[in-house]
């Protein structure tokens, strides 16, 4: 059967510190993670960004460290990127929680500005949402500023819900949650478009639910909010996918088999089976199924390459801040779909043994 559309998936690029100096540096590992999937699959119909672009400049939790101008160079700098994978430069944005905390409130010395900000990006490549296809949610500390709740495109025929943290949960928690008034929404609308629960649906977001940790043990990572309920909007859409990011790391990657990000959930809210070993999966009766998308920035000093920025980072005096180096480790997915089954590919971008970026990690095959 003929393909109906590749995206790729790119997650937790977490641009930090000194890169986001003026002018701003892409993560290298994003820039690798596009020449790659485009050198190996070709242009994609669109490209999927899961959010945590920005981070730590200087600290998660002190909010306007960025300035506008920086945010604004990062942004073109990092769509140009992505989009240049992408034949028609569509690119999806969801906002992390990294992306709601920083820059976001504006002091006398930096004006106000929304990090989270990249639907001029999206309304300039899949066209303007007529009313019903997005929820907009108000901070109660900008009132002023406008945020997409959730929202909903359709590509070649496959539909695509992206969904944001709310931001009255982002200068108080360094997680944030998706409200409940978003996650109303996502169910009204996948109930909508997916009437008979038989119609493939991505929903991407970048909060985590249950996911693998080290490839065994299993855990629940949604910390925050109404996790019930957030299970609960996927009942009923038996070929309903969630795709996230959030958790990234040398914990969270996967070798050999992607099957291994893939999960599928039971009524009871929990993972139907073992697949770390599996190439595909047909007839097995399950709720929905979440998918982990990888995640571009490690943690370990050794996952690094040494050729990390010097520079302010948003302190007084420039410093080296090695975990702006190139990723050794780190990971990205491409996602295919095909009438009658989705296909994930995790893919490496990096040197690291176990994780080279020639190690072509056997697909997962989901049949609807």
């Amino acid at each position: 059967m003929d393909k109906i559309l590749t995206a790729f998936c790119y997650t937790d690029i977490h641009n930090q510190q000194s890169m986001l100096d003026y002018p701003a540096t892409v993560r290298k590992s994003l820039v690798a993670a596009n020449e790659l999937a485009t050198a190996e699959f070709g242009l994609a119909d669109l490209a999927l960004v899961g959010g945590d672009n920005v981070s730590d400049y200087p600290h998660w939790n002190k909010s306007c460290a960025l300035p506008k101008k920086n945010f604004l160079d990062l942004k073109g700098k990092m769509h140009a990127c992505i989009s240049s994978g992408v034949k028609d430069g569509k690119v999806l944005y969801v906002a992390g929680n990294n992306d709601m905390i920083l820059g976001d409130i504006g002091t006398e010395e930096n004006e106000p500005y929304n990090t989270t900000d990249f639907y001029d990006l999206m309304d300039a490549a899949f066209g303007e949402l007529p009313e019903g296809e997005k929820t907009i949610l108000i901070s109660k500390e900008k009132p002023g500023e406008l945020y997409w709740g959730a929202f909903h495109y359709t590509v070649n025929g496959i539909d695509f819900i992206g969904i944001n943290i709310d931001p009255n949960t982002a200068f108080n928690s360094h997680e944030g949650y998706y409200s409940d008034e978003t996650l109303i929404w996502v169910k009204n609308k996948l109930n909508e478009i997916d009437p008979d629960g038989k119609k493939p649906v991505f929903v991407v977001g970048h909060l985590s639910a249950i996911c693998y940790y080290k490839e065994e043990k299993l855990n629940e990572s949604m910390i925050n909010g109404d996790r019930e309920l957030f299970y609960d909007i996927f009942k009923g859409h038996k070929n309903a996918f969630y795709l996230y990011g959030h958790i990234h790391g040398e914990g969270y990657c996967y070798k050999n088999y992607s099957s291994g990000a893939v999960l599928h959930i039971n009524d009871k809210n929990l993972p139907l089976d073992s697949n770390l070993k599996s190439e595909n999966s047909r007839g097995k009766e399950y709720e929905f199924t979440l998918v982990h998308m990888g995640g571009l920035r490690p943690f370990g000093k050794q996952y690094f390459e040494e050729d990390g920025l010097t520079g302010y980072g948003g302190g007084s005096e420039p410093k080296y801040h090695s975990g702006t180096a190139t990723p050794r480790l780190a990971q990205y997915m491409v996602l295919e779909v095909y009438p009658d089954r989705a296909v994930f590919h995790i893919r490496n971008t990096g040197n690291y043994e176990g994780y080279h970026r020639d190690d072509k990690l056997l697909p997962y095959t989901v049949y609807f």
